[in-house]
């Protein structure tokens, strides 16, 4: 039973701390002035280079310029800037004396137009994929390397753990085939002698 036993721990030991090692430590650490190896962790020793490959990946796949323009111009806001149109409209109209049916026309024209022009201006000048992603990888580079830590362990807690159950099985299926080996291997021995 030890051997089984003693490669579960083994095996679950070393998943985790191996998970740990890509966060910690969060600065390399010295011994005589000389930097001791795989300090500091793999996620702060490479921070600049994961910031740039999550923004990338976030343009790419989930949203471009194009997409943060549909986003902010929803129906519901296309339908406030009509309304608030036509109400200008209105007192435009009543300043000026026109007649129901052209302030009618007016608005929707001018609410049809607006639109067009908002939805064109934000296609071409608002945020382009370069600066979404640029401002995406300011900002994961910015943050402090143990926030960093919560944010990732947030999403992927369960993950981590099921990578540190399989070492815990791994390693004990391993401390059972020692022991299978064990048993077998001087049976065929003493069977061949």
């Amino acid at each position: 039973m030890l051997p089984p036993l003693v490669g579960a721990v083994i095996g679950g030991v070393t998943n985790d701390v191996a998970i740990r090692m890509l966060f910690r430590p969060y600065a390399p650490w010295r011994v005589l002035g000389w930097r001791v190896p795989l300090t500091p962790g793999l996620i702060p020793r490479e921070r600049g280079q994961i910031a740039y490959a999550i923004a990338e990946t976030f343009t790419q796949h989930v949203l471009d310029g194009d997409q943060v323009a549909d986003l902010l111009l929803t129906e519901q806001v296309r339908g406030r800037l009509k309304d608030k149109v036509a109400g200008m409209v209105d007192q435009l109209g009543g300043l000026l004396g026109a007649n129901a049916a052209m302030l009618g026309m007016a608005k929707g024209m001018a609410g049809d137009l607006l639109l067009r022009e908002i939805d064109a201006l934000a296609r071409a000048d608002g945020p382009s994929g370069d600066h979404i992603r640029e401002r995406i990888r300011e900002r994961i580079d910015a943050l402090d390397v143990a926030r960093l830590e919560d944010l990732v362990l947030g999403f992927s807690r369960r993950q981590f753990r099921a990578i540190t159950w399989f070492g815990v099985l791994l390693g004990g299926l391993i401390g059972v085939a020692q022991v299978l080996l064990a048993q077998v291997l001087p049976a065929v021995g003493q069977a061949a002698g």
